[in-house]
């Protein structure tokens, strides 16, 4: 029988800034947050529900895809996932663990810890990536790796061997990364393009250092198809092209997870299609993963690779180093040539790092490379920091110097963290990726000279600012480096500004990097802070003022008697403070106006004037707080649903704020143990009968897997789902 395994390569740059540790606001995800949840929402959740619908719509069954198909997501991802989306979290270890039960070896392959590409790295990075990466793996998934993705498949033979030293048996490659084959025994080459290359099977590379790794090559017309043809639109078609190619021992295919959902909407719909007939018992094609088929069918031929190739740029690996044409961003006339400064400049600070911690890691670690290596038990959460230490040091340290040591493993890990590989990916180093590794870099030097090393600002400006935007107005990379990165630093001035700015003195601010606490002292303010992964602390003292020039706007004097704003917060931080206002002020501003409920709705029942479309009246925010607590109350009116009927009609910003409001309320409400059913049921009637249509995915989601007794078959109707799940 022919095996089909279908691989997703989930990936997002690291977006977490660098400082806080969390991901701030990114207007271009709107209306999501930032682009993590945009995406986990379009993409990686509908993945782990994907539905199966009848032609009414109606659900009747949910696949977690995870459990049935080959993917990797990398571990900046999955650290955000595990706080932010912890459902699907979930879902994806449970789709790697009963992958298991079904074919013997798990779906999930481990992915290089950064994203950096391997070919233009060091051995030590390379090395370091690959630990960090396998140590997060079994921390998540319980078990060992068997197999790497590497970041756009980039491949050199350095590369493999540092995978097989790691005791790692496979990656993915591209047709077009093969060489040449021959057997395995025998020396008789023959050269291969992708069109020549039998992708149907795996390879073995034996290595210079006698070590060996098989590969495996996805189908590259298939994979074309899944991720630029359009073969996400109808599930049924996709069955069809996966049939036609039933002969093939091996049907291999790889692509951006993206295509599932974000890129192609409801393309998970097609993809659980695909499996569900692919596990029917008279399926001519079963399903497998790669570890599983490796296992049963170890390779009987050897390749040569292609030498610093990728999948996504035709020059090999010039993409992330060179002007070579590879770009995306929507901008045909704009040039790359910013990429050769913007490597050179990070492989410079880079360089200065790894010297830094050579020369003084002898005096915290009793083998600073191993140390190193294991760093990446106290990222994943595997051991805390002072297990760690006591397992590392050299000596007893005393708590300042343990704080340094963790401060000389941080700037390695923030060091890498520039080089993830989109900061090269798209048109123009004024962007959010190119930014994001600057950032890093920024961040890197503040802690090399905390450090006591060398301060290597001027130089590394003096090769960034060869880089110029295509924008005019930003200019070269020194301009940017001082109009987009050095305002993004986060020191105990943007603390105080954001505590005050939120209005939580005397309160802890909590982030995953960082805490502080803003504390009114008499004609004071007292800031006390602490890094949460090196335990650094310290204290500042500040004077409030209101500034007349801004309208009034609460600002600080420093102790050298310096003057700073809210203007003076870079806007990423403006934007999350606006956040966090909105989220403490949303409660409030919902419930204010329940007390008026009666009276709005008595002055809601007049008739409409001849020819009127659009109501004068009651359209107003005020107004829709009320309709809300009209929604989740038991009160009837058939004239106030009339009359609001015809407001949300010709008013879609009201109905989509309700829509969301409402989403959020019935969230919360089915996070409840147990929820009651019956009550959220009537929230949906109750606002399908204004023509409000609320995001019911987390709602059937919960009531697909509990199928409670107390919900009879009104309330399953109410959310889709087909009678036959009902009486199964």
């Amino acid at each position: 029988m022919s095996r089909l395994c279908i691989h997703g390569h989930f990936y997002q740059p690291p977006r977490f800034d660098p400082w806080l540790e969390e991901v701030l606001p990114e207007a271009s995800a709107a209306p999501f947050h930032n682009w993590n949840e945009r995406i986990c929402r379009e993409c990686y959740s509908p993945l782990s529900y994907a539905r199966r619908t009848d032609s009414n719509g109606y659900i009747f069954n949910m696949i977690n895809c995870y459990e049935y198909m080959s993917f990797n997501f990398g571990p900046t991802i999955l650290s955000w996932m595990e706080m932010h989306s912890p459902d699907t979290y979930k879902m994806i270890l449970d789709g790697d663990r009963k992958s298991v039960e079904h074919f013997g070896h798990g779906n999930a392959m481990a992915q290089v810890y950064h994203h950096i590409i391997m070919p233009l790295s060091t051995d030590h990075d390379r090395e370091v990536e690959i630990a960090w990466s396998l140590i997060d793996f079994e921390h998540r998934y319980g078990r060992k790796a068997e197999g790497m993705w590497l970041a756009e498949t980039a491949v050199c033979t350095e590369t493999l061997e540092c995978l097989a030293r790691a005791g790692l048996k496979f990656t993915i490659l591209a047709p077009r990364q093969a060489e040449a084959v021959a057997g395995l025994e025998d020396e008789n080459w023959q050269e291969v393009d992708e069109g020549t290359l039998d992708t149907s099977k795996p390879y073995l590379v034996k290595l210079p250092s006698g070590n060996e790794i098989s590969v495996f090559f996805y189908d590259g017309p298939l994979s074309q198809a899944v991720a630029f043809e359009r073969l996400l639109q109808d599930g049924r078609g996709f069955w069809d092209r996966l049939l036609s190619r039933r002969n093939s021992p091996l049907l291999s295919l790889a692509t951006d997870g993206e295509s599932y959902g974000h890129h192609f909407k409801f393309g998970e719909m097609a993809l659980a299609y695909v499996l569900e007939q692919a596990l029917a018992a008279d399926s001519p094609l079963a399903l497998t993963n790669y570890a599983s088929y490796l296992n049963e069918n170890p390779p009987e031929a050897r390749v040569r690779i292609g030498e610093k190739t990728s999948w996504s740029c035709i020059h090999g690996i010039e993409r992330w180093r060179e002007d070579c044409g590879c770009k995306d961003g929507g901008h045909a006339d704009w040039n790359q040539r910013w990429r050769k400064p913007l490597r050179r400049s990070l492989n410079l600070l880079k360089y200065y790092i790894d010297e830094y911690y050579r020369k003084a890691g002898p005096s915290y670690f009793k083998d600073q490379v191993q140390a190193l290596m294991d760093y990446g038990k106290c990222l994943c959460g595997a051991v805390e920091k002072d297990d760690f230490l006591q397992a590392h040091q050299s000596r007893e340290l005393d708590g300042a110097e343990k704080v340094q040591a963790l401060n000389l493993l941080e700037m390695q890990r923030v060091g890498l963290a520039s080089f993830a590989s989109c900061a090269w990916f798209f048109d123009d180093i004024a962007r959010i990726e190119p930014l994001n590794a600057l950032s890093y870099a920024l961040r890197g030097m503040e802690m090399l000279k905390d450090l006591g090393g060398p301060d290597v600002e001027a130089e590394f400006l003096e090769v960034l600012e060869e880089a110029y935007s295509n924008n005019h107005d930003i200019g070269d990379g020194r301009e940017v480096w001082s109009k987009l990165v050095k305002p993004r630093r986060i020191g105990p001035v943007q603390m105080a500004l954001t505590a005050r700015a939120i209005g939580v003195l005397d309160q802890d601010v909590e982030f995953p990097g960082l805490s502080f606490r803003l504390k009114s002292k008499q004609e004071y303010l007292e800031l006390s802070y602490e890094w949460n992964k090196t335990g650094e602390n310290g204290q500042a003292v500040f004077k409030p003022v209101l500034d007349e020039a801004e309208g009034g706007c609460p600002s600080l004097i420093s102790e050298d008697d310096e003057k700073f704003a809210l203007q003076n917060l870079d806007v990423k931080l403006q934007d999350h403070i606006l956040c966090r206002l909105d989220q403490i002020n949303e409660d409030e501003l919902w419930t204010s106006a329940a007390d008026q409920f009666g009276e709005i709705q008595r002055l809601c029942v007049r008739p409409f004037e001849e020819g009127q479309k659009v109501p004068l009246a009651g359209t107003g925010w005020n107004s829709l707080v009320i309709v809300f607590q009209y929604i989740i109350s038991k009160k009837q009116s058939h004239d106030f649903e009339n009359y609001w009927k015809e407001v949300f009609k010709y008013n879609p910003f009201f109905r989509e704020t309700l829509e969301d409001r409402i989403s959020i309320y019935l969230k919360s409400k089915v996070s409840e143990t147990p929820p009651h059913w019956k009550s959220i049921a009537q929230v949906v009637a109750r606002s399908k009968q204004l023509g409000i249509y609320p995001d019911l995915f987390s709602v059937q989601n919960r009531l697909w897997h509990e199928l409670p007794e107390d919900a009879d078959t009104e309330v399953f109707e109410t959310f889709l789902i087909g009678k036959d799940v009902i009486n199964r």
